[in-house]
């Protein structure tokens, strides 16, 4: 069952969905696209649901957006292979001015369940960074507190 929908761009990477947010036109899809092209498989572009099953927050596409994303200059391009369902691993939040280079910890709330969030500068964001997230989140890497 269906506990809400939200703005943000979804992919698949690794069995886990990664929840990408930020403000029209900070990059939100073009970051996807450059993690399906590393292996992910797209959830949904732009609105995706999100629920809770079995004590766990999931992240599925809109039926009828299925397979389509708005590529800037291009349009809507349909037809890129999705992904079911996943388990959602964490949110990624695009910004358009200067974020902390040693932030800490935070999270936000969806279905009542608590997800990690990142934030980055859309304009030096890349895919790298969120795949050693989805390697921190999965144990292969720790972050250190303090110096």
């Amino acid at each position: 069952m269906i506990c809400q929908s939200i703005q943000a761009t979804a992919v698949c990477f690794k069995k886990k969905a990664i929840l990408i947010q930020g403000p029209s036109g900070v990059g939100k899809t073009a970051l996807a696209l450059r993690i399906i092209d590393r292996g992910g498989t797209l959830l949904g572009d732009d609105l995706v649901d999100v629920f809770v099953k079995k004590d766990t927050l999931y992240c599925k596409g809109k039926q009828r957006l299925k397979g389509v994303v708005e590529i800037k200059g291009l349009g809507l391009v349909c037809g890129l292979k999705t992904a079911k369902a996943c388990p959602v691993l964490c949110v990624i939040r695009l910004h358009n001015k200067k974020t902390d280079r040693l932030p800490s910890a935070h999270y936000i709330t969806l279905c009542n369940k608590k997800i990690p969030v990142f934030d980055f500068y859309a304009c030096e964001m890349n895919d790298i960074q969120v795949l050693y997230v989805v390697d921190i989140l999965k144990g292969r890497y720790s972050l250190l507190k303090e110096m």
